[in-house]
């Protein structure tokens, strides 16, 4: 019985580190395509904001036609679009900050 519980705890040990490992690469993710992208929409010393919005609505409709493709549930592809747009607004924020 011991070694039951025993094996129960190392399984769910290991499910632990493997949900911290994914998390963990979520979070590299998205501060490397929050820079990147930073850095693909600010193309020349007077950056242009109408061509940043525009990659950015192009990322979008590109998140849409993905989960078309995929065959993803309405709920699934609010939750990726309402994330690209989060992403996005983090780039953009940090190109073009809104005077306050």
């Amino acid at each position: 019985m011991d070694e039951l519980r025993s094996m129960k705890h190392s399984k769910i040990e290991t499910d632990l580190d493997r949900v911290s490992a994914l998390e963990a690469r979520i979070v590299v993710l998205e501060i490397v395509s929050m820079s990147a992208l930073a850095m693909a929409m600010d193309t020349s010393e007077n950056a242009d904001t109408e061509a940043a919005r525009g990659m950015a609505g192009l990322i979008v409709d590109t998140v849409n036609q993905r989960c078309d493709e995929l065959g993803v549930s309405d709920q699934t592809r609010k939750a990726a679009r309402d994330y690209a747009n989060r992403l996005l607004g983090v780039a953009m924020e940090s190109l073009y900050p809104q005077p306050h």
